[in-house]
């Protein structure tokens, strides 16, 4: 069994996505050196940067078939491959960064079959759609799951489908199992919340678009926990989050 992170990349050069995505597999295989790198790859990226993605010993390509936001989808399904135990999907425009990987470690530590990082006032999400994470044991086939998703009418126009899907369909089934690190967003009940024990800054936090790309080491730590109770059943989750 094998841990990757899943990412997806779509449309022609973007120098905010591109050079981002090389980076992240260099750390990747740098700090995570027995894991594999998922790039689910849209039919309309640059040939070149395909062939370069190649050249990594540590990627696995996909070619999903389809162009634009859709492949966003494509990257929560690398779980669903046999001989996965453990996918963390990833925004190919975020650094893998010291932070993210100590929160990975924690996670890795732990026996929770989810995780999600809320580290930003704007990570309001249940579900991060690029800082989350799922186990082979949380007994989910994402593409099923998806198959028959159509976003509730009643809760209007949304934007992020991915994310929106991961807040309708997985959060639900894995809210009592799911670690949640988290420092400005927020938190809810029946979650099993840890806050970073860092100091907060602007400069570094969690699925930061990144513009200077450097890796710096992490700094010494002292944990601090908050956690709510579980529910006592998953009828009353559904309640709680459609009330």
């Amino acid at each position: 069994m094998v841990n990757v992170f899943s990412y997806c990349l779509y449309g022609g050069y973007n120098e905010r996505y591109y050079p981002v995505l090389l980076e992240n597999i260099q750390l990747a295989r740098k700090h995570f050196s027995d894991w594999k790198v998922y790039v689910w790859i849209a039919p309309d990226v640059e040939s070149s940067f395909v062939d370069q993605l190649r050249t990594f010993p540590n990627v696995v390509l996909r070619e999903t078939g389809i162009t634009g936001p859709k492949n966003m989808i494509e990257r929560f399904c690398a779980i669903d491959e046999p001989g996965i135990d453990l996918m963390l999907v990833r925004d190919a425009d975020s650094l893998l960064h010291w932070k993210d990987r100590w929160a990975i470690r924690e996670f890795l530590k732990s026996d929770y079959v989810a995780h999600t990082i809320r580290d930003h006032e704007q990570h309001t999400a249940r579900i991060m759609g690029g800082l989350w994470g799922l186990r082979k044991s949380a007994g989910l086939v994402v593409r099923n799951e998806y198959a028959n998703y159509v976003e509730p009418i009643h809760l209007g126009h949304r934007v992020a489908h991915d994310q929106n899907f991961l807040i309708d369909v997985i959060y639900p089934k894995v809210v009592n199992r799911m670690l949640v690190h988290y420092s400005r967003g927020p938190v809810w009940p029946y979650e099993h919340s840890v806050q970073f024990p860092f100091e907060w800054t602007e400069d570094t936090f969690c699925g930061k678009t990144e513009n200077v790309r450097t890796d710096t080491a992490e700094p010494p730590t002292v944990v601090r926990t908050y956690e709510f109770r579980r529910p006592p059943d998953s009828v009353e989750i559904l309640t709680f989050l459609h009330k």
